[in-house]
């Protein structure tokens, strides 16, 4: 078991996560998880969204997650104009143990006088296969065309992203690309030369419903 420390309210408490979960939380984090506190001094909780396809995957996190959760995944109808599809969320408790992951993910954007969401300063420590592959089920996108992996970063400024390639291709070998999108927005790529390696290094850790992300 890994050691992480955490403050509460008013005070500090140790619990423990172990190492794989630990890492598949980061791996989230990197992709659509996100982490709400409502003050600096309350505790943290997260929330994931899932689409129509991805039951399966959902409830494969909510069962990972079951410890923090007081309800199981969630089905929701939502209606448009040309359809009703369902989604399924998941959130758990608010607790102090997700506390330091805000800490690590979030920053204040003075610009805006909001938190933002980061790629932590210590990616580089924090990457390895487990945090790949969950960001990729996350966030991944199998181009057949090029043959190709893309995962969506989107959301973050071009220099986090640049950081999460450099960490990618320092800890596990994988040339990891920096492409520009559109409207300022920056994915990453992983091409075909490196398609063998990668699917190695991160198929051990995939759910079977989220293979086709890394074209399987």
């Amino acid at each position: 078991m890994t050691k992480l420390y955490y403050s509460s309210n008013t005070n500090s408490t140790i619990n423990s996560i172990s190492k794989e979960l630990n890492s598949i939380l980061i791996g989230l984090l990197l992709g659509d998880a996100g982490l709400y506190r409502s003050s600096i001094t309350s505790n943290t909780r997260l929330e994931m969204s899932f689409g129509t396809n991805y039951k399966l995957f959902a409830e494969f996190i909510g069962d990972l997650l079951s410890s923090y959760l007081t309800n199981p995944v969630k089905s929701i109808e939502i209606a448009t104009n040309k359809r009703v599809y369902t989604n399924y969320r998941l959130k758990t408790k608010t607790l102090p143990i997700f506390n330091h992951y805000y800490d690590m993910f979030y920053k204040l954007d003075t610009d805006y006088d909001k938190f933002i969401k980061i790629v932590p300063n210590n990616i580089e420590i924090l990457m390895n296969p487990i945090v790949l592959a969950y960001l990729i089920m996350s966030d991944g996108n199998f181009d057949k065309g090029r043959n190709r992996v893309r995962i969506y970063t989107n959301s973050f400024k071009r220099e986090d992203v640049q950081k999460l390639a450099n960490a990618i291709n320092k800890n596990l070998g994988i040339y990891t690309g920096v492409l520009y999108d559109r409207k300022d927005q920056w994915i990453l790529t992983i091409g075909s030369k490196n398609l063998d390696l990668l699917r190695r290094t991160v198929k051990p850790y995939f759910h079977s419903s989220m293979c086709y992300r890394i074209g399987l």
